[in-house]
């Protein structure tokens, strides 16, 4: 059994991820995403109680340019490279959408990937996760980070959960017939991603629909459904926001919660869980 997947039968509230973003451009921190100071901020988020670290190399902010392999591997390679000297215990994921950036990070025992594409991007991706004997994150997506802000890439019927679950369940039989084993695929409902406010408001509050199809991992830290809410532009004054979701998310007995404010974040939750 994995050091992950033992954390998650002893757990008694949800995991906690710690966002490293690597990117330069990050819709939530912007420059401060710098590569630079990326194994800082990681150390740093591992002793605010992170459970374990997700270290991205490509914004997938809408909008965002597609980077060259070469390049997202540049950047992410020797963060990964530098935490496994300094931590080697430390669980890490990698986000990324391609093959060739997965290979090389799984070479220094990243313990998850996670894609954001649903296996869209690269579908040699799950082949490769299945090869290394590691975990995959199923994140659900339509269309592209230039593109999923268009009107076609909203339309979920009349119900967006049932959508969202049957996609994710495609996506997942694809990472099983590759080889991935059942307990080593968590899905993401990936809030904001090719969804109106209104439909991440759905999926959040029935977000415990998703368990038919095993662990579930919610990244709703500091995202845009929270800031139209609370009319609050600034990504980083929507930690208030943040904080309500991950309760709400723990009382639905969601796995793991990826998050940008680390510290905050396991307070809450530790007084929750002291309450119950």
């Amino acid at each position: 059994m994995s050091h992950l997947n033992e954390l998650l039968r002893d757990r008694t509230r949800p995991l906690l991820m710690g966002i490293v973003n690597v990117t330069g451009d990050s819709f939530s921190e912007g420059v401060r995403s710098t590569p630079a100071t990326a194994v800082d901020r990681a150390l740093a988020l591992l002793d605010d109680g992170a459970d374990l670290l997700d270290i991205g190399g490509e914004s997938t902010r809408p909008g965002a340019a597609v980077i060259p392999a070469d390049e997202e591997a540049q950047r992410v390679v020797p963060v990964v490279r530098e935490l496994r000297k300094l931590r080697p215990s430390a669980i890490l994921s990698v986000d990324t959408r391609k093959a060739e950036v997965a290979r090389a990070v799984l070479d220094y025992g990243v313990e998850l990937i996670n894609d954001v594409s649903m296996l869209r991007f690269s579908p040699e991706m799950a082949d490769v996760v299945a090869a290394a004997g590691a975990a995959l994150i199923v994140a659900h997506s339509r269309g592209t980070p230039q593109t999923m802000k268009n009107p076609e890439f909203h339309d979920y019927g009349d119900d967006p959960v049932a959508a969202v679950v049957a996609e994710l369940a495609g996506a997942k039989e694809q990472a099983l017939r590759a080889g991935v084993s059942e307990d080593n695929i968590f899905v993401d409902p990936d809030f904001g991603f090719a969804k109106t406010p209104e439909q991440d408001w759905e999926i959040l509050k029935r977000i415990d629909e998703l368990h038919q199809l095993g662990a579930v991992v919610a990244g709703m830290s500091r995202k845009s459904f929270l800031g139209s809410f609370l009319e609050q532009p600034d990504p980083l004054q929507r930690l208030g926001g943040t904080i309500a979701a991950a309760l709400y998310l723990a009382n639905r007995e969601v796995e793991i919660l990826r998050v940008h404010d680390v510290g905050q974040l396991r307070d809450a939750l530790s007084v929750w869980d002291k309450l119950r």
